[in-house]
């Protein structure tokens, strides 16, 4: 019996997660899912069962950097699923396994971008991804460390 894996790609806003990539089928759709050259990978689990931080890895052109600069500045929450495919159909066999993160960081060199993900679940709170401060939440922010009360 043939395994052949692959991942499938889902980018956006908390909430917001929308069918982009997947990096199996050659110049092909499937589904909602575009083709995009990308790999996957680092330790992602624990004995314990804790996510760790996982990288997501591109070709370095324009498009992707815009995507992963947007990803990054605006806190992005990625999900990869590994999956079985069926190489003559390209229809997803099984989902063997979903990460979530948090496109945190990233790096880039003349040929590749590579995205950190963070776990998205926060030790000290579970917002995903982490908030903010803002004038809506908490009225008008000083600007100095100097507060008169």
């Amino acid at each position: 019996m043939e395994f052949i894996f692959g991942h499938l790609l889902e980018v956006g806003p908390s909430g917001g997660l929308k069918p982009e990539y997947q990096n199996y089928a050659l110049g092909e759709n499937v589904g909602d899912y575009s083709f995009l050259p990308f790999s996957f990978g680092g330790a992602i689990a624990t004995l314990q069962g804790d996510n760790l931080d996982a990288t997501l890895q591109f070709a370095n052109t324009q498009i992707t950097r815009n995507f992963v600069i947007t990803a990054i500045k605006e806190s992005h929450v990625a999900k990869v699923s590994t999956i079985l495919w069926n190489p003559t159909t390209f229809a997803v066999e099984q989902t063997l396994y979903e990460y979530f993160g948090v496109c945190a960081a990233g790096g880039l060199d003349e040929t590749t971008i590579q995205v950190k993900l963070n776990s998205v679940l926060d030790a000290v709170q579970a917002n995903v991804p982490g908030r903010r401060l803002n004038r809506n939440q908490v009225g008008n922010i000083p600007f100095t460390s100097q507060v008169s009360v």
